[in-house]
């Protein structure tokens, strides 16, 4: 390397381009190839991992005027709570519920009624409305009132299913808890020339299902679509019993194949309802079931699927929206997470269980987002992590612990809204595009475009450092 050139101009050439490569060279490098990570709070993420959530459910506690008095209430209320404490159901969440009186009983929560008007007083009565208790015996009977009212909250069935993959047929019907769902209401017409009876599903769905879907508002963004699907028949030939016609309860999963592949794109967040016009020739159709009996009701479930009604047409002179929505709005409720009804309203016990069990799910599953990216973050050292997905999981982490402080203070709207925001926020930080695979380097290949840059420029030197050592170690041997 610069033969020609006297020794120390050499030297100095050569610590020229040394300090080239060290100060501005490998700098550069190192910049342009360094990941950059945002901090992320891992420590706190651990610690909401651990966290119990408390959930406290405020149940009013009325009666009637004339019966009982206000000092009475408050009595019986501070005698009940322990009762209650007692019997609700332990695990990864803490429920706490919280007698409160009031003057008049409403729809808007779980209720607990005073009072002398109940059929079988040593017991307590439980309605659509609430749980009716007789105020004479009630005390002698606190530990089996505060057993009825837990069972009437049905809190083991909401832990079921928040924390654990029960068997129970409720929690396996039930849709996966979203912020959104899409409702699809079909028609399916097997055979158009012989099925003509008119239908405005579209009027029908304004009239049953909106209002219905209104009262979930607070719960998800729900939308819905109507549409009419044809040449769509049954899989297999129903079977005769007498004058009416049969399909087994077995067979009901071939009935949903030939229909799924014609209802068009759908998601996990897809909740189908579907009315199947019975050709007349196989009308009246109903189920069997496996124990040989039948349904009264020609109708039944796909688990996260969705609800499917066979609809007689023999004798009927148009498809009536009441009769269909009577039928499938239980059946939503069922794909919602409640328990089987006939009643096609939302009750407030009902309500209440579906925005705790939302609650508690965005809470839960946000948590286990947050912890899956920062798992997935210490797997991979070089991915990137942006300032942009730091504040995604801090306002995440903001969300679930004002979540969890209302729910231990029983404001159940306020904890949805912020559970709600906090698994967006978990979800679109673990979904980020700059955080996929393509978007990083790994090792390997940084030394693969690196080096036929570096080895040009650092062979040379190093063949001179290595000359100049040799011309070191002459001289020195001369020198002795």
């Amino acid at each position: 390397m610069l033969q020609w050139l006297p020794k120390s101009i050499q030297r100095i050439n050569l610590l020229y381009y040394s300090l080239i490569i060290v100060v501005l060279g490998v700098p550069l490098w190192w910049h342009t190839t360094d990941t950059y990570r945002a901090n992320l709070p891992h420590q706190k993420l651990r610690e909401l991992k651990s966290r119990k959530v408390l959930l406290s459910i405020p149940v009013d506690v009325c009666f009637d005027k004339e019966d009982v008095s206000q000092d009475r209430v408050d009595s019986l209320i501070t005698s009940l709570k322990p009762y209650l404490l007692s019997r609700t159901p332990k695990g990864n969440a803490i429920f706490d519920i919280l007698p409160i009186s009031a003057e008049k009983c409403t729809n808007k929560r779980p209720s607990v009624m005073l009072t002398n008007n109940v059929k079988r007083p040593s017991k307590a009565e439980i309605t659509r409305d609430g749980v009716k208790i007789s105020v004479e015996k009630m005390d002698r009977k606190l530990a089996e009132v505060g057993s009825d009212i837990v069972n009437y909250l049905d809190l083991e069935n909401l832990k079921n299913h928040v924390f654990s993959n029960s068997p129970d047929q409720s929690v396996m019907n039930a849709m996966a808890v979203s912020t959104s769902y899409n409702i699809l209401v079909t028609v399916v017409n097997p055979d158009p020339s012989t099925i003509s009876l008119p239908h405005d599903l579209a009027e029908a769905s304004q009239q049953y299902l909106a209002p219905f879907l209104k009262e979930l508002a607070a719960i998800a963004t729900f939308t819905y679509q109507t549409q009419v699907v044809r040449y769509v028949t049954l899989p297999h030939r129903p079977a005769q019993n007498g004058d009416s016609f049969y399909i087994s309860e077995s067979s009901l999963p071939h009935l949903i194949t030939p229909i799924e592949s014609k209802l068009g794109t759908s998601t996990s967040n897809d909740i189908n309802l579907i009315v199947y016009l019975v050709e007349p020739e196989f009308s009246p159709l109903t189920i069997r079931k496996n124990d040989g009996s039948f349904q009264s009701l020609a109708t039944f479930l796909s688990p996260q699927f969705g609800a499917v009604l066979l609809y007689n047409t023999k004798g009927k002179s148009s498809v009536d929206g009441s009769e269909v929505f009577s039928v499938l709005l239980p059946q939503l409720k069922q794909l919602l997470g409640l328990r089987a009804s006939n009643n096609s309203r939302i009750d407030g016990r009902e309500l209440f269980l579906l925005k705790s069990r939302t609650a508690l799910t965005h809470v839960v599953r946000s948590v286990d987002t947050l912890n899956s990216l920062i798992s997935l973050v210490d797997s991979i050292p070089n991915m990137v992590i942006g300032d942009h997905i730091a504040d995604q999981v801090s306002l995440s982490i903001i969300g679930i612990e004002r979540a969890c402080t209302a729910m231990e203070e029983g404001n159940i709207n306020l904890a949805l809204l912020h559970s709600s925001l906090a698994r967006d926020a978990a979800e679109k930080s673990f979904s980020d595009p700059s955080i996929l695979a393509l978007l990083y380097f790994p090792d390997d290949q940084k030394f693969a475009i690196y080096i036929p840059l570096f080895l040009p420029v650092g062979l040379p030197l190093l063949v001179s450092y290595l000359e100049l050592l040799k011309e070191w170690r002459r001289n020195k041997v001369k020198s002795d």
